[in-house]
């Protein structure tokens, strides 16, 4: 697993991730505040290291890891960011449960 990125970037990455997501990753951490922007990063480390160990087949450990880490960072971000533009989702009416 050492072949991928291990190489902080001014604490702008994960301290674990594919080298090949690199720049996807930046450019979905800098459209979060400092605060999530640091959440996310924890997270995504440990959502890598989590797959990448679960995987019993050597071959596909970095694929599924690189997987579930960008799948959860995407939703993060589309979350948080949606929010941060100061969008936020409709009340449901009453009665229209």
């Amino acid at each position: 697993m050492m072949l991928h990125g291990m190489r902080p970037d001014h604490g702008l990455l994960p301290s674990v991730y594919a080298s090949a997501d690199e720049e996807w990753i930046k450019q979905q951490l800098l459209s979060l505040t400092p605060a999530a922007r640091q959440k996310a990063i924890q997270r995504y480390a440990a959502v890598y290291q989590e797959s990448f160990e679960a995987e019993p087949v050597p071959y596909r450990k970095e694929n599924r890891a690189r997987h579930e880490a960008n799948v959860r960072l995407r939703r993060f971000v589309d979350a948080h960011g949606r929010a941060l533009q100061g969008y936020t989702t409709q009340p449901p009416l009453a009665g229209s449960r």
